[in-house]
């Protein structure tokens, strides 16, 4: 019992999901998972929280390396009246070569253990612009995955005002062959002529066209849709239903768009306090072992060791910092006035949305009131043509001017759910 009761469970699942396959949701997230700019993004996150752990092994952990060095000091010797050639001699008073009491082959080979003793300063500053890196890559990730969901969301919506425009042709088409079926008995009786009736199947053909028409823009733009979000399919599916909402609530101040600037200003502080690192003092406890030795014959009784401090400090470099403070403060400048219009583009593109959607508001309740108008008529017109009151010219003439309001009023809704999208995009 429970296996069947677990089965209908993953069933129930799988038709849910199966179902919101097609979805508008469904292919933002499609989108974002297979977007390979989110993908870097993410790994530079990850790669900065790797070089943060390397940086704290530099700055706060004990080195160990193995070193050694071995100088040959080849001479040719004339001693005792012969020629000889001597890689590393240790005495010669007639030869040719280095002047051996100034300098000798040697070997050195041993251990050396080094532990930083003030690096806890640099690691902290090397934290914080670590950190800084991170929300820049995060800020990087967001505005990719905003500029998605804008993208899919467009292309969504003109697939579906082909899903509208086909749905359309469709009735259409059915009042066209209603009507045909009509005028046919009203030629049978003697009450309509022949050309009638080759007008409405005119009429219904140019519908046909319309309707491939539709189609065929709708196969376009759906496989735009699937290339943009890394679907690999090239079917007719279909889409559900969208309507996308306007944000009440207006972001003034602080959006995801002035935030890159706030982080790029943060970095420039934390760079020149990486600089500054530096000027300060540099204090290094270092230990090392092994073999040192100068004359070969005896070098086994040259294993030792030895152990003492580095001290480093800056103290003056042709005022390279003052220069680099220049550098920061001018770049802060440049952030600041960069920020300042990228605000002031976001919110003159905020007031022109906002009062586009007012013109299309008011140009939509006229286009309505006027196919309300389209409707009554064509009523009035199907039943005195049925009667022979009125010619099929004429309903014909008054149907093309429904079609192209209807037309119109679909595009008219389309573009101001385009202009809802760019609004509530500029508006995060």
């Amino acid at each position: 019992m429970r296996h069947i009761v677990l089965f209908l469970a993953f069933f129930v699942f799988d038709v849910a999901a199966y179902g919101q396959s097609n979805s508008l949701h469904c292919y933002i997230e499609a989108a974002k998972r297979n977007s390979p700019l989110l993908n870097d993004y993410r790994n530079r996150m990850q790669i900065e929280q790797d070089e943060l752990q390397r940086l704290k092994a530099m700055y706060r952990h004990s080195l160990l390396e193995v070193n050694g060095d071995y100088l040959f000091v080849p001479i040719v010797s004339k001693d005792g009246g012969r020629t000889s050639f001597q890689w590393n001699a240790r005495d010669a008073t007639d030869y040719y070569g280095y002047d051996l009491g100034e300098s000798s082959g040697f070997l050195h080979a041993g251990v050396t253990w080094t532990q930083p003793l003030l690096g806890n300063q640099s690691y902290r500053v090397a934290q914080e612009q670590s950190r800084i890196t991170t929300e820049i890559a995060r800020n990087h990730l967001r505005m990719e995955e905003h500029r998605l969901e804008r993208a899919v969301t467009e292309q969504y919506l003109l697939c579906l005002l082909d899903k509208k425009q086909t749905a359309f042709a469709d009735s259409v088409g059915a009042v066209l062959a209603r009507q045909e079926e009509i005028v046919g008995r009203l030629v049978e009786n003697g009450l309509a002529k022949e050309s009638d009736l080759r007008l409405i199947d005119i009429e219904r053909r140019a519908n046909e066209e319309l309707h491939l028409s539709s189609m065929q823009s709708y196969h376009t733009h759906l496989m735009d849709l699937n290339l943009l979000c890394g679907i690999a399919d090239t079917a007719d599916v279909a889409l559900e239903d969208a309507v996308v909402e306007l944000r009440q609530s207006f972001i003034y101040d602080g959006s995801l768009f002035t935030e890159q600037y706030q982080l790029d200003s943060l970095n420039t502080e934390a760079s020149l306090h990486s600089f500054n690192l530096q000027y300060k003092p540099r204090l290094d406890l270092f230990v090392n072992g092994g073999l040192q030795v100068g004359d070969y014959a005896g070098w086994y009784r040259h294993f030792g060791w030895s152990a003492g401090v580095t001290f480093r400090w800056k103290i003056f470099d042709g005022r390279q910092r003052r220069w680099k403070q220049r550098q920061a403060e001018l770049q802060q400048h440049s952030i600041r006035t960069y920020r300042e219009n990228a605000e002031y583009q976001r919110q003159m593109r905020l007031n022109q949305c906002l009062a586009e959607l007012d013109k299309y508001n008011r140009r939509e309740d006229a286009l309505k009131r006027r196919l309300e108008g389209y409707a009554e008529v064509l009523s009035d017109y199907a039943k005195e043509m049925e009667d022979g009151q009125v010619s099929v010219l004429d309903y014909i003439t008054v149907l093309r001017s429904r079609i192209q309001a209807e037309r119109d009023c679909m595009l008219l809704q389309a573009n101001r759910q385009l202009v809802v999208v760019t609004c509530n995009y500029w508006n995060y």
